[in-house]
C-alpha cells in the first residue's frame, strides 16, 4: 500500500522539490510521511521531522521543540529559532524537513520554518488535508512560497480492502465483506480498519470454510459509534439537524436540499467533509452524507418512515433507453481520462447508488403484495435482474404471483426469470427448458421467444447446439413486439465468435422494453471480439456512467464487466480493478449477470493470486460461454506452472474443451492471452486455426511475430518488428516479447540469443511505448535465470535502498542499479518486492536482518 504514492514522492525530492502530501483525515497521508522519513534515513538522508497536532496549536514553539533543539542558549524569539535550525540545515548532507498535518502546526514553528526554508532551500514535506476552499489558515501562505509537488493520497481500492482484512484478521474474507467494508468507509483507511476491528469484536463477522462472512446484514454495531461520534463532534444543532434530514431522505437533489437545508449549512458540512456531491442524470447534482457509515449510525438513531423513503424516489432514477451514438477509437484517451477523475473521488456515488436500489425493490415489492399481479411481478423482478437478490421474496412471488388477464409478454419475461432461476439454483437444466417449453404450448404466438431462451439457457449452462442455424431459420415468424429473438441471437453470435453478425442483432434488440439492456452489452462486447478495443472502452464506460445515473444495475455490471475486459488487454489494470471495485461494492447480484459478476472477481485476481478475491466461492466449470465465466484460464494463470511446455500443453487442452462445448470466443480469448503470457506452440496453432477458419485478419503480425519467437528465428523476427505497422495488438506484442524471453531463457537458449532478443525488445519498446501495466508471470523455473550476484541483491532489495546493499557489498550505486535493472527485466517483475519473492521461490537465502536504525541528531 502507498507503493505508488512514496515513489513519486522520492522522486521529486531528488530532484531539490518539496512534497505536498494531500488527503482526508484517515487517509493514511501520515503512515505515508513516516514511510517517506524511514526511507530518506536509510538513503543517508538527515531529517527534521514534525508531527503536530490540535492540542498543541496554540502552544509557542511546540513544532520545533520537538525536534529537540537545545534553546538554552540562544536568544528567544522566532528569529533566534530560525537561526539555530538553519545551522543545522547548513551541515554538510543531503537536509530534508517533514512537517505532519501542517494545518495544526503553531505560528511560531510555522514563521521559524518559513524564514529556514527560505534561507537554505531545503525541501519541505508536509501533509495537510484535502478540504475545498480552506484558505484561512496561516499554512496556506507559506506553502504558496516553498516550491513543491503535490502527492494526492487516493481512496483505498477493493483489492486493498482484501489484504487490508486477510492482514488483520489472518484469514481472507468473502468478497460482499470487502465490498461493505469499502462502501461504508468511503475509501478511508482509518475508517476501514475500524470499522474492520468492530465488526470483529461485535461478532457481525464469521469464520465460515476459511473466509470471513457477514453475520447478519450489515457491519454496523455498537463499538463502531464512538469512531462515527468522533466525526460529528463539534457540529452546531442546526448542522446536526440537517445532516438528520438528509440521512433520512437519502441522497436527493441539490436543489431539494438546499431549499430544505439552506446553502450555508451545506458549505458547513461539505467543509468539514460529511456530505459529498454526486453528479446525477442530465447533469443534477445529488447530495449524501459522507462518509456513508455516519449515514448508516444516524439512521439507526432515527425513527424511519416509508412515506419518507418513497417520497424521496423519482422518476428521474427509472430506467430509460436512450438512442446511443457510436463511439470513437479517438475518444479513449478522453474516456479514460475522466474514468481516472472518478477514481479520485470518493465512494459516495457507490451509496447514493444502493441505497436508491434498495428503495426501489422495496417499493415494488410492496406493490406486489398489495395486487399480486403479473405486471406488478414483472416489475418487481426487472430489479432482480441486477440487484443483490432477497431469496424469500423471489420465491415468494414465484409461487403467489396470479396470471389471470396478464399479456402474454408480462407471462413472458416471468417465465423466462422463472427458468433462469431454477438453472441457476437447482441446476435443473431440463426444468429449466420445459418451463419454457409449456409457455410455448400456451402461447404459440410466442413459441420464437420461448425456444431462444431455452436455447441460450442450454448454450449457457452446458455447450452450444450443434443445429443453430436451423434454429434460427425458424425464428423468421418471432413476436414484433419483443426483442427477445435478436438478443439472444447477439449473445449467442458472441459465443460462436461472429461479432460483426452480434452487431446486426444488437441493432434489431434497440428499443424494446421486454428485456433489461441486452442490446448494449452485445454492442460493447462485439466491439471488444471484433478487435475494436478503444471502441469498446469509451462504448462500454459511457454506458456504465449511464446506468449509474438510472440505477440500472443490470448494465452497471454488464457495461463494467465489458470496460474491465477491455481495459484489461490495454494493460490498464489499475482503472480496470476500479471499475470492478465500484461493482463489488454494490454487492454480489443476481439472476444472468451473477456470472459476470464472478467473472470481474477472477479477473481481479490475476495480478494478486494470493488475493481473498481468488478464492471464490460459487462453484464453477472450467470453461464458459464468454471470457471469465469459466475459471479455467485463472486457475491456469494462478497455478505457475513448472515449464513452459506444461504451461503450453495445459493451455491448449483448456483451448480444446472450450471449442467442444462451441464457446469459440472464450477459446480465443484464452488462445490470445496464453500465448502472449508464454508463447507455445500448441496454443499459437489453436489460434491460427480458429482465426483462419473464420476468415478473420485480426492478430495477423502478432501471430507471424509468435511463428518467429516461437520458431527462435531471431534475423526474421528483428525484420517484423523494423516493418511492424502500429495496430490494435502493439500492448499484446509487448507483452509477447516479454513471455518469449522468459521461455528462450527457460529453454536453455544461448546467451547470444537471448541478448539479441532482448536488443530487439527495446528497440520496439522506444518505437511503440505502451503505459500498460504487465502481470508478473513465469513457470516456478523462471527464477534461476538470475545469476548469483543478482539473487542476492534482489533479496536485499525488497528491503533496503540502493545505497545500503551498495555499502554492504562494497559496490558502486550504480553497479547495485544495473543489477536490479536485469533481474527486473529477465523476470518480468513490475517492483522489487516481486523480484525479490520470485529470487526467494528459486531458494536464494534469505536477506540478512538490517542493523538497528539509529536516528540522526537535529
Amino acid at each position: 500500500m502507498f507503493e505508488q504514492e512514496l515513489s513519486s514522492a522520492l522522486r521529486y525530492l531528488a530532484r531539490g522539490l518539496g512534497v505536498r502530501i494531500v488527503g482526508a483525515p484517515g487517509s493514511g497521508r501520515t503512515a505515508v510521511a513516516k514511510r517517506l522519513v524511514e526511507e530518506l534515513e536509510q538513503r543517508g538522508t538527515a531529517v527534521y521531522c514534525i508531527f503536530a497536532g490540535p492540542a498543541l496549536q496554540s502552544v509557542q514553539f511546540a513544532g520545533v521543540l520537538s525536534l529537540g533543539l537545545d534553546l538554552r542558549s540562544r536568544a528567544v524569539g522566532v528569529l533566534g529559532v530560525a537561526d539555530l535550525l538553519a545551522e543545522h540545515l547548513s551541515r554538510s548532507g543531503s537536509r530534508v524537513i517533514v512537517l505532519d498535518d501542517v494545518d495544526n502546526l503553531d505560528r511560531e514553528s510555522l514563521s521559524v520554518i518559513d524564514i529556514v526554508q527560505n534561507r537554505t532551500g531545503v525541501p519541505v514535506v508536509v501533509t495537510t488535508g484535502d478540504v475545498p476552499f480552506r484558505t484561512s489558515t496561516p499554512a496556506t501562505a507559506a506553502l504558496g512560497r516553498w516550491p513543491q509537488a503535490t502527492v494526492a493520497i487516493p481512496s483505498l481500492r477493493y483489492e486493498q480492502v482484501n489484504a487490508l482484512i486477510a492482514e488483520m484478521l489472518g484469514a481472507p474474507a468473502d468478497v460482499d465483506v470487502a465490498a461493505r467494508v469499502l462502501a461504508s468507509s468511503g475509501g478511508n483507511l482509518r475508517l476501514a480498519v475500524r470499522i474492520v476491528e468492530t465488526a470483529a469484536l461485535g461478532e457481525r463477522l464469521v469464520l465460515r470454510d476459511g473466509r470471513w462472512c457477514l453475520n447478519g446484514g450489515t457491519l454496523m454495531n455498537v463499538h463502531l459509534h464512538s469512531t462515527v461520534e468522533a466525526l460529528l463532534h463539534g457540529l452546531s444543532d442546526e448542522e446536526s439537524r440537517a445532516l438528520n434530514t438528509m440521512a433520512l431522505v437519502g441522497p436527493g437533489p441539490l436543489e431539494r436540499l438546499l431549499a430544505t437545508v439552506g446553502p450555508d449549512l451545506l458549505d458547513r458540512l461539505e467543509h468539514r467533509g460529511l456530505v459529498s456531491v454526486v453528479p446525477g442524470q442530465d447533469g443534477a447534482l445529488f447530495v449524501s452524507v459522507f462518509p456513508p457509515v455516519v449515514e448508516d449510525y444516524l439512521k439507526g438513531h432515527i425513527g424511519t418512515s416509508r412515506k419518507i423513503l418513497r417520497s424521496a424516489i423519482t422518476e428521474a432514477f427509472a430506467s430509460s433507453h436512450l438512442d446511443l451514438a457510436q463511439p470513437s477509437a479517438a475518444d479513449a484517451s478522453a474516456a479514460i481520462a475522466a474514468l481516472r477523475e472518478e477514481m479520485n473521488g470518493s465512494h459516495s456515488a457507490s451509496q447514493y447508488f444502493h441505497n436508491r436500489l434498495d428503495d426501489l425493490g422495496r417499493l415494488y415489492y410492496s406493490a406486489w403484495d398489495a395486487d399480486r399481479s403479473m405486471s406488478n411481478a414483472v416489475a418487481f423482478l426487472r430489479v432482480y435482474w441486477g440487484a443483490p437478490i432477497d431469496r424469500a421474496r423471489v420465491e415468494e412471488v414465484f409461487a403467489h404471483t396470479d396470471p389471470t388477464n396478464s399479456n402474454p409478454e408480462d407471462r413472458l419475461f416471468f417465465t423466462m426469470t422463472h427458468s433462469l432461476w431454477v438453472a441457476l439454483n437447482g441446476e435443473d437444466l431440463e426444468e429449466a427448458t420445459a418451463l419454457m417449453a409449456r409457455f410455448a404450448e400456451a402461447e404459440p404466438g410466442w413459441a420464437a421467444e420461448a425456444e431462444a431462451w431455452s436455447l441460450l439457457l442450454e448454450a449457457s449452462y452446458d455447450r452450444v447446439p450443434a443445429d443453430l442455424d436451423e434454429a434460427f431459420a425458424r425464428w423468421t415468424h418471432r413476436n414484433p413486439t419483443s426483442g427477445v429473438v435478436p438478443a439472444v441471437r447477439g449473445l449467442l453470435e458472441l459465443f460462436r465468435f461472429r461479432p460483426e453478425e452480434a452487431l446486426l442483432m444488437a441493432d434489431k434488440a434497440v428499443g424494446f422494453d421486454g428485456l433489461p439492456r441486452f442490446d448494449s452489452l452485445i454492442r460493447a462486447f462485439a466491439l471488444f471480439a471484433a478487435g475494436r478495443i478503444d471502441e469498446a472502452i469509451v462504448y462500454s464506460l459511457e454506458r456504465r456512467r449511464d446506468a449509474q445515473h438510472a440505477v440500472d444495475q443490470f448494465s452497471l455490471v454488464t457495461q463494467s464487466y465489458v470496460a474491465a475486459v477491455a481495459l484489461f488487454s490495454r494493460g490498464l489494470f489499475v482503472e480496470a480493478e476500479y471499475v470492478m471495485a465500484t461493482t463489488f461494492a454494490l454487492g454480489r447480484p443476481g439472476f444472468l449477470v451473477e456470472s459476470l459478476y464472478n467473472a470481474m472477481v477472477r479477473l481481479s485476481s490475476v495480478r494478486h493470486p494470493s488475493s481473498p478475491a481468488a478464492q471464490l466461492g460459487t462453484p464453477a466449470r472450467d470453461v464458459g460461454a464468454l471470457p471469465g465465466t469459466g475459471k479455467g484460464v485463472y486457475d491456469l494463470v494462478r497455478q505457475q506452472p513448472a515449464s513452459a511446455a506444461r504451461f503450453d500443453d495445459e493451455a491448449s487442452r483448456l483451448i480444446d474443451e472450450q471449442l467442444l462445448h462451441g464457446y469459440v470466443l472464450e477459446a480465443t480469448y484464452t488462445g490470445l492471452f496464453t500465448l502472449c503470457l508464454l508463447p507455445g506452440p500448441r496454443v499459437k496453432a489453436r489460434l491460427q486455426g480458429i482465426l483462419d477458419e473464420r476468415g478473420s485478419t485480426q492478430h495477423r503480425q502478432l501471430l507471424a511475430i509468435a511463428d518467429a519467437v516461437i520458431g527462435v528465428d531471431l534475423p526474421h523476427l528483428v525484420q517484423l518488428l523494423e516493418g511492424y505497422f502500429p495496430d490494435d495488438d502493439t500492448y499484446q506484442i509487448t507483452m509477447l516479447l516479454h513471455g518469449a524471453a522468459k521461455r528462450y531463457r527457460l529453454s536453455g537458449e544461448g546467451g547470444h540469443t537471448v541478448a539479441a532478443l532482448e536488443r530487439a525488445i527495446r528497440s520496439f519498446v522506444v518505437r511503440f511505448p505502451t503505459e500498460g501495466q504487465f502481470i508478473s508471470f513465469g513457470p516456478s523455473g523462471a527464477a534461476p535465470i538470475l545469476t548469483a550476484r543478482e539473487a542476492e541483491i534482489a533479496l536485499l532489495a525488497e528491503q533496503r535502498s540502493n545505497q545500503d546493499i551498495a555499502a554492504q557489498l562494497g559496490l558502486s550505486v550504480r553497479t547495485v542499479e544495473s543489477h536490479i535493472s536485469n533481474g527486473l527485466r529477465k523476470t518480468g517483475a513490475s517492483t522489487r518486492q516481486q523480484l525479490a519473492e520470485m529470487a526467494r521461490r528459486a531458494g536464494g537465502a534469505p536477506p540478512p536482518a538490517a542493523p538497528p536504525r539509529a536516528r540522526l541528531e537535529t
